[in-house]
């Protein structure tokens, strides 16, 4: 085989495997990286981050020098999440996403790497307290004051205790017992207030990426209670059941 095939045959091979580059510009000591289960949000340009949060660095995937002309958007935003995971992000917002042109053969994305700036409120009761807590006060708790139990893909148990340190709040629901990386013991996960008619509640029940989202609920029966929400993910919106059970 003479130099001239084997040169080209090895060029074609490089624009046959696609090459893009990924560079990232610190703006932070580095943090801890986050589990490979970790589900870290992903936001476009125009969507609201549902909490405060500090831009840790920028990322950006650019084509190679060779490169085969199209490539995948998925490809390269599974760089984007490797590196978002290895660098501890707590989000990632896309600022540009530049589909293959004549100018760049490959998708180009530039991603900002977000940690939140805020302290999330957090209960400083574990679960032998709360069970305290309950037994001391059985006379006077409210209806919906105990522990309940959410199946489902992400099963986690949670405590319910009056508190009104926040304007319009009547009860808090804490996490007590969960295997989803984005919450710990003690962390809130709803806010509730008491509706018009007796045993019925209005609830802000937040999302793992901390999205709030409102739901009402009837307490007729003492043992669950049950509410509808809207979610979304890569493939759109869509409705989820969540059933909580008194345990």
């Amino acid at each position: 085989m003479s130099a001239r095939c084997f040169i080209l045959i090895f060029s074609a091979v490089l624009i046959l495997s696609g090459c893009t580059s990924v560079s990232y510009k610190s703006n932070s000591a580095e943090n801890p990286p986050k589990p490979e289960n970790y589900p870290i949000p992903v936001y476009i340009e125009d969507q609201q981050v549902p909490r405060p949060c500090r831009v840790i660095g920028t990322l950006s995937v650019n084509a190679g020098n060779f490169t085969m002309f199209g490539g995948s958007p998925d490809t390269e935003m599974f760089k984007v999440m490797q590196s978002a995971h290895q660098k501890g992000a707590d989000a990632v917002k896309i600022t540009t996403m530049d589909k293959p042109g004549f100018t760049n053969p490959n998708y180009r994305i530039q991603a900002d790497l977000l940690r939140y700036a805020d302290v999330w409120e957090t209960v400083g009761l574990s679960k032998t307290g709360f069970q305290k807590y309950l037994d001391s006060n059985r006379a006077t708790l409210d209806p919906i004051e105990g522990f309940w139990y959410s199946g489902g893909l992400n099963p986690h148990s949670i405590g319910i205790i009056k508190d009104k340190s926040k304007p319009g709040r009547d009860l808090i629901g804490f996490i007590i017992e969960t295997q989803n990386p984005v919450w710990s013991e003690g962390m809130k996960k709803i806010d509730i207030r008491r509706g018009l008619e007796p045993g019925s509640y209005v609830l802000t029940y937040y999302l793992d990426d901390f999205a709030r989202r409102e739901a009402h609920i009837l307490l007729k029966q003492q043992n669950s209670f049950a509410f509808m929400l809207e979610k979304a993910d890569d493939n759109g919106k869509f409705i989820t059941y969540t059933k909580f059970e008194n345990f």
